[in-house]
């Protein structure tokens, strides 16, 4: 009776790897768990230290003025200083690169413009890539370029600049401080015929010191930079990059107006934060931005500069970074576009 027993209650090895495989799913699950609680503590705490912010230009550019408008309400919703930190160099590649290596932690964010979707197609190899070495948090502003020309150039229409160019080539210059200028520019002027030397800068601060010394003639520049130049009358601002006139220069044509139909580049500014940063710690940031981009002293600040507030979701931004890196790596295929150019 008890040998029978025995082998009545042996049982079957295939129920043992059942029951083994089920103990190493529980264990995991349980892991996974605890792992999510201790994200969502970590989260729910965040932040617990000053945040750094990296702008990946130098002082005195467009970039640079928008962090610098958002950062004091910023720290107000984070109870966190928010710590700015310009490091400059290759048109914003340096600054950017910085924030993708830095720590997940939510600590280290990073403003970046729309050359960030750019320079990956400039430069071989590409020193990172936009889409996968970060997570988007939120886009802040967007913005058209004015196109500018220093006082001393003799046209003050776009078709008399048109007219001059196409009777002296190269004999002028053309700026810019970033990857999106440098690329709306070269595309522009390819379209138009017309042949400048381009002369790039660490950054549209740099830049607008340029212009204003005549090192180089003309630029398109966010308005950030150079609107309270063209209102002192240190630049000439001779069209506008957007479908409608802006509203800070209603007497600018577009270049739609002037005979580009259907021409229109908008610049745009977005904190990313590096990828694997927690979910939780995302979406928080997120609606601390749209809450400073909702209202008070920098939204009214940003407008006065004619910045147009975009307060949307990490996703929604996703999506448009993802639009944009197609469109611009086209563009700049398409038009055989260089960083040496």
């Amino acid at each position: 009776m008890k040998e029978k027993c025995i082998v009545l209650c042996r049982v079957p090895p295939e129920v043992e790897r059942i029951r083994a495989l089920s103990l190493v799913l529980l264990s995991a699950l349980a892991v996974a768990a605890s792992g999510a609680v201790a994200a969502d503590k970590v989260a729910a705490a965040y932040p617990i230290k000053p945040i750094r912010v990296i702008v990946p230009f130098p002082p005195g550019g467009g970039t640079d003025f928008v962090m610098r408008a958002i950062a004091p309400q910023l720290s107000e919703q984070l109870g966190q200083q928010v710590l700015i930190d310009n490091r400059a160099g290759a048109q914003g590649v340096i600054g950017t690169q910085l924030g993708a290596r830095a720590s997940n932690d939510g600590y280290t964010l990073t403003i970046v413009d729309a050359a960030t979707v750019i320079s990956p197609a400039l430069i071989d190899p590409p020193p990172f890539d936009v889409l996968k070495d970060f997570a988007p948090i939120a886009i802040l502003v967007e913005q058209p370029y004015l196109i500018t020309l220093h006082p001393s150039v003799p046209a003050t229409s776009m078709a008399e600049f048109i007219k001059l160019v196409q009777a002296n080539p190269n004999k002028y210059n053309f700026g810019s401080g970033s990857a999106i200028a440098h690329v709306s520019q070269a595309l522009f002027y390819s379209v138009a015929k017309l042949n400048m030397t381009h002369v790039p800068y660490r950054g549209s601060g740099p830049l607008m010191a340029a212009l204003i010394g005549n090192e180089v003639q003309t630029s398109f520049t966010g308005p950030g930079a150079a609107l309270p130049q063209v209102k002192a009358g240190k630049l000439r601002a001779i069209a506008v990059t957007s479908i409608k006139r802006f509203a800070q220069t209603p007497e600018v044509p577009t270049l739609d107006e002037v005979g580009f139909k259907g021409f229109e580049i908008r610049g745009w500014f977005g904190m990313l934060a590096p990828a694997g940063t927690p979910r939780p710690i995302v979406v928080k940031l997120n609606g601390a931005l749209n809450n400073v981009l909702s209202g008070g002293q920098a939204a009214q600040l940003l407008r006065e500069r004619g910045y147009d507030l975009n307060p949307a979701s990490p996703e929604a931004f996703g999506k448009f970074l993802g639009t944009e890196v197609t469109r611009w790596s086209k563009a700049v295929k398409q038009y055989g576009v260089k960083a040496s150019d």
